[in-house]
């Protein structure tokens, strides 16, 4: 059987799950189509670059179809699993006039389908969605919360949520006080940490905030912050006007995020809006109590008061007072931690994500 997977420009949480993927398709004979920046991540495998952007671009997408097209027809697929809502435009667009038999359509959704203001752009997105669906012959959400939100567009019975998966075993294992010089913060620190891409919906500023209110109660607190993105700038200023630059400590992108969490007390994501957090998984693997926001996607993964508290999105005091109450009680904060990895253990490894991924190939390329 032959795979091709059409990728989008994908980072953070998105790239972790496909990397996890890629991992266990070992025995797959596998293409990749993706942007160009990819490649080195491709590890080896046939990859053909096409530039599919997360914004409408006429010229680029016009390009990325007669590309996508040609390879399509070069390389005849059994199967195509598409990552992400615009290669799925991009990928159905160039697929329409491909000679019989087309492959099989998977379409993965990583993230919460925008929603438009306005009532005219509610309305031409919802028959331009239907429309794009309908051509898609499976289509997979990673978690329960999306898969409410596409059966709206698409017919229940295509729709199946396969969520996230993580290598459990990776965490765990790193010394505390090997992480704590890996950070250059000294054992006394009450560490609170957070990976997220650096974009206003992951709740960046809300975190910085509650730091800010947390510093007086909490003298040894500091706040780590791990990801890249457009606007660090924005937030490294916002924690420098609060007085926090010896506080808050902006990381960059790291591939070392299971050592560093081993040096953290607890964990953080204020996001507004969320698919399914890959790194919320993670920071329970590590043992970690979390604080998350209350949305249907995090309800999934977090039990809360035995594994952490869920808070209003963009509530900063709520957000410090939940720190609070874990970092006062370290035994209670221990449990919630051993409550998480036990969970993370029995329903988030990666090895169930790829066998589910996988029988969904094998049906597909029997229909």
């Amino acid at each position: 059987m032959k795979i091709m997977w059409i990728i989008r420009e994908a980072q953070g949480g998105m790239l972790s799950h496909l990397s996890q993927l890629l991992a266990g398709m070992a025995d797959h004979d596998l293409v990749i189509v993706a942007p160009q920046h990819l490649q080195d991540w491709a590890a080896g495998r046939p990859f053909f670059p096409v530039e599919i952007g997360d914004r409408i671009n006429a010229v680029q997408d016009i390009t990325a179809i007669r590309q996508l097209r040609s390879l399509l027809h070069e390389h005849r697929p059994d199967v195509v699993h598409i990552h992400g809502l615009k290669a799925a435009l991009i990928t159905v667009a160039a697929s329409r006039l491909l000679r019989r038999p087309r492959p099989r359509l998977v379409f993965t959704l990583h993230n919460n389908l925008p929603l438009p203001g306005n009532l005219f752009h509610r309305t031409v997105y919802t028959l331009v969605q239907r429309r794009l669906f309908r051509r898609l012959d499976f289509i997979i959400t990673v978690s329960d919360a999306m898969r409410d939100q596409l059966v709206a567009y698409a017919s229940p019975h295509r729709v199946i949520t396969i969520r996230n998966g993580i290598p459990v075993d990776r965490f765990g294992q790193c010394p505390k006080a090997q992480a704590r010089e890996l950070m250059n913060l000294p054992m006394s620190a009450r560490v609170v940490g957070l990976v997220a891409r650096l974009i206003s919906s992951k709740g960046i500023s809300t975190a910085i905030k509650a730091a800010s209110l947390l510093t007086k109660l909490i003298p040894d607190l500091h706040m780590v912050i791990v990801g890249e993105g457009p606007e660090r700038a924005r937030f490294e200023n916002y924690a420098s006007a609060l007085g926090l630059s010896e506080r808050v400590h902006f990381l960059g992108w790291r591939s070392d995020v299971p050592e560093l969490m081993a040096g953290w007390d607890l964990f953080i994501l204020p996001s507004l809006s969320e698919g399914f957090s890959v790194s919320v998984l993670e920071a329970m693997a590590a043992k970690l109590p979390v604080v998350v926001s209350d949305l249907p996607c995090m309800r999934e993964a977090v039990v809360p008061k035995k594994g952490g508290y869920l808070v209003k999105p963009g509530d900063a005091p709520e957000l410090a007072a939940a720190i609070l109450n874990i970092l006062k009680d370290p035994r209670r904060a221990e449990q919630m931690g051993e409550f998480n990895r036990q969970r993370a253990v029995a329903l988030f490894g990666h090895e169930r994500m790829i066998e589910c991924t996988r029988a969904v190939y094998e049906g597909l390329s029997q229909t």
